[in-house]
């Protein structure tokens, strides 16, 4: 079978527009989250979101090539990818992969545009036109597990030898549309989220474009710091439209499955990337179905804390991130959590932790009772 490789990343979010710029900041303990105020919620919450300076660097640079928050940074994360150099994406052996869970959402309401602006696949094909790609896009709408899911649809291409390289790009944006719907449901917190802690309330939103560029190239194995997506997989519980399992088997199947395709055991893992939304039942479920899969004593954080949850980008975002820790050798405290507060044992990580990584584990889960969990492997 084909190797896929990771040949080039970016992220694009309020703490950078790098991912050595994100990095650096979350190993530093900053977090781009701020109290935020909406006319409809009557509480103050926290929200990781652009400034006005950052929107007018993304405008500058897109150059009125697109003009929506959304397709704006699509268009940004991937012309910062590009600049590394080493990725076709004029190439008919390349093919472009997005992620996103709402598209043009701030559009709604706006009876000024034509309403194909909303679709998905529209703002996709307009992405792949710019960049001269004859390849018809493919879009990756399942809820918060979107962006893992569409590097393990990249990866299966590519393993398949139907192309060569894929670019992978997720996006969301914010508004008070998103921030209601999911004040609806009680999910946010007022205060800076708490995952897996015992005093966690809900969720902060965020707001990020991301990119991966995927490649199959024997001459990447040669790289002992090189990243490959060793494994993967996808489950539904079919719990819930919005409340994940109880048990935890599901995201368990999904880990132990990514291991067997991946050719590792449990205790060759180093480290898991867990969603950790710090809403009360997805920490319980993460927890329940990381202790299923032999995991309880590997080094877990959630990356929430620094980000948000960023939503259809959250998979690509936050997996950079563990490829990032991969190559520096650490692992980075989970912030905003101080005591367990799950039923069952996580060997949450408190500080920053300098050791060894060879092989991670991203795990996700989102509406609609899916599960994803991703295998990253160091050559």
């Amino acid at each position: 079978m084909r190797s896929v490789w990771v040949a080039a990343d970016n992220i694009v979010s309020p703490l950078g527009f790098s991912s050595e710029e994100n990095f650096a900041a979350i190993l530093n303990g900053e977090t781009a989250l701020k109290e935020t105020h909406s006319k409809y919620i009557e509480f103050p919450v926290w929200t990781a979101s652009f400034n006005e300076n950052q929107l007018s660097q993304i405008k500058n640079v897109c150059q009125g090539i697109v003009t929506t928050k959304f397709e704006s940074l699509l268009y940004f994360s991937i012309s910062k990818t590009l600049e590394k150099g080493q990725v076709k994406p004029k190439s008919d052996r390349t093919i472009f992969v997005f992620a996103t869970t709402k598209g043009n959402i701030e559009l709604i309401g706006n009876k000024q545009i034509n309403p194909k602006e909303l679709n998905l696949f529209h703002s996709a094909q307009k992405i792949v036109n710019i960049f001269g790609n004859p390849n018809k896009p493919i879009v990756v709408s399942n809820a918060c597990i979107s962006g893992g899911t569409a590097i393990l649809v990249a990866k299966d291409l590519l393993e398949a030898g139907t192309y060569d390289e894929a670019i992978v790009c997720g996006a969301d944006t914010l508004n008070d549309f998103v921030l209601s719907g999911f004040n609806s449901l009680k999910a946010l917190s007022p205060n800076q989220c708490k995952p897996f802690d015992a005093d966690r309330i809900g969720i902060n939103l965020g707001e990020a474009a991301a990119t991966v560029v995927l490649k199959v190239s024997d001459s990447m194995a040669n790289n002992p710091n090189q990243i490959r997506i060793a494994g993967g997989s996808v489950t539904n519980d079919a719990n819930h439209i919005s409340g994940p399992s109880r048990t935890g088997l599901e995201l368990a199947l999904a880990i132990q499955q990514g291991l067997k395709q991946a050719n590792l055991r449990a205790n060759q893992i180093d480290y898991v990337s867990a969603h950790g939304t710090a809403t009360s039942y997805n920490d319980e479920m993460e927890a329940k179905a990381i202790n299923h899969a032999g995991l309880s004593n590997v080094l877990t954080n959630s990356l929430k804390g620094y980000f948000g949850h960023t939503l259809g980008a959250a998979g690509l975002l936050e997996c950079i991130i563990v490829m990032h820790s991969m190559m520096q050798n650490v692992v980075i405290k989970s912030r905003g959590f101080d005591k367990l507060g799950t039923t069952v044992p996580v060997n949450i990580c408190t500080q920053n932790i300098s050791k060894e990584i060879k092989n991670s584990i991203k795990t996700l889960a989102g509406f609609g009772g899916c599960n994803a969990a991703l295998i990253l492997s160091k050559q």
